[in-house]
């Protein structure tokens, strides 16, 4: 009988990392371009099967492995690593010209980043064009993360008998347990989509009413000067309102990063803009 052949760590680790780097790169990129998650979570939007928030989950675990995987093999080579190591810085003093070089493209990719100066904010505006496409398709997203409110909830938001909002779907062919199930919840019952139970509901005659503070119209992503434009708001005036309550802002801002400096919504830099707050 041959050897018994021993468990090779090293080749398990090399394997590990590999995999692990594949993976998380194939579902940044995936994550890149992905819609925003009102829209992903309301159209049941997948890549693979996967939803977005699986995605979301898969990059964060295997980003976490190879951490952990890294830190094991640093912490079990320690002796080996340091060697290396110092043999390595003393190889870069005799490369000053190289080491200095490589300092100083890692400080301005660094810096570019941070302050989004072109052309590094080139690829964050890239993402942002991508999600923004989603914006403009023929897709419907009455309300913001509709998709979490129960039926009853939703129904009486946007202005429709829970009677009818029921008879509508039950027409359809969708059938709901109850009333307090969410949309998501029906939906993943009926094997659809909450967008397609809306559109049911819209199909059988009725009428629903938005009201104009709550739709899915993706402010967050909006600077003032085009929330100002859509909705009829004074630029200026915003501004100022924005002022008096110790908010200061540009007409070229986004109302998601006002909000999220404020740690407000932006449904309410949104009414701070429109003077009902």
């Amino acid at each position: 009988m041959g050897e018994k052949k021993t468990f090779n760590w090293r080749g398990w680790t090399t394997f590990v990392v590999t995999i692990s780097f594949i993976v998380d790169t194939i579902s940044g990129i995936i994550l890149y371009i992905a819609p925003p998650g009102r829209i992903a979570n309301w159209t049941n939007w997948t890549v693979w099967g996967l939803d977005k928030e699986e995605w979301g989950a898969i990059h964060t675990i295997f980003g976490y492995l190879l951490l952990i995987i890294i830190v094991l093999h640093l912490y079990y080579n320690w002796k080996i690593f340091i060697n290396f190591l110092w043999d390595k810085i003393r190889k870069a003093l005799n490369l000053r010209r190289e080491l200095t070089a490589a300092t100083m493209i890692s400080v301005i990719v660094f810096f570019g980043s941070l302050w989004n100066l072109p052309p590094f904010g080139t690829i964050m505006d890239i993402g942002e064009a991508i999600k923004e496409s989603w914006e403009e398709s023929q897709v419907e997203v009455p309300i913001a993360h509709a998709e979490l409110m129960r039926l009853e909830e939703f129904s009486a938001l946007i202005r429709l008998p829970l009677e009818q909002t029921l008879s509508a779907l039950t027409s359809k062919g969708f059938k709901v347990r109850s009333a307090q199930l969410t949309l998501g919840e029906i939906a993943k019952e009926n094997d659809t989509s909450p967008d397609k139970l809306y559109q049911a509901i819209k199909s059988g005659g009725l009428k629903p009413t938005i009201p104009e503070t709550i739709k899915g119209s993706g402010l967050g992503r909006k600077t003032l000067e085009m929330i100002s434009s859509e909705k009829g708001i004074s630029l200026e005036e915003a501004i100022k309102r924005l002022k008096q309550k110790g908010i200061d802002a540009t007409p070229k801002d986004k109302l998601k990063e006002i909000a999220s400096k404020q740690g407000k919504t932006p449904l309410e830099i949104f009414n701070i803009m429109k003077g009902d707050e």
